[in-house]
């Protein structure tokens, strides 16, 4: 599972676009909360805004976006655990929803680029629930390297 931080490099060509692709391309299954689309929408109509992306690119990702999700889980289902971490945490409910999230998979684990929270999380006891955009690609590399070894 990913959050909105690494679902934007899918679209986007930026430092660590290629490692979020993998992530996508690696035939793993991918859940997310429903929260997911309207925060990558967000983050693409500001950089549009800023210039730094097309109006047709940003509307096309908006587009594809669900197709990379087995999963959507509604964000009601997610709340009451997510405000319990985000209090535990200090830290926003919204980036506690995709860590909720990551929760009800029982192998499933949170990717993101931010730091902040990893941290946060990895400190609060769910280190084992939420990687780093590098260390979430060194698992899908190390495994392919294995299924064709």
């Amino acid at each position: 599972m990913v959050d909105a931080s690494v679902a934007v490099m899918w679209f986007i060509e930026e430092m660590g676009h290629d490692k979020a692709v993998a992530l996508a391309e690696n035939g793993n299954v991918l859940i997310a909360p429903d929260l997911i689309f309207p925060e990558v929408g967000n983050v693409l109509r500001r950089k549009v805004r800023q210039g730094l992306i097309s109006e047709t690119q940003a509307s096309m990702a908006v587009r594809r976006l669900p197709e990379a999700f087995r999963r959507i889980v509604p964000c009601a289902d997610l709340n009451e655990i997510a405000f319990a971490m985000a209090s535990k945490l200090d830290h926003s409910v919204y980036d506690a929803i995709y860590l909720a999230c990551a929760m009800t998979a029982p192998v499933g684990r949170l990717v993101t680029v931010d730091e902040k929270f990893r941290a946060k999380a990895t400190a609060a006891g769910y280190g084992d629930k939420i990687l780093n955009l590098d260390a979430a690609y060194a698992l899908v590399t190390t495994s392919q390297e294995n299924d064709n070894g």
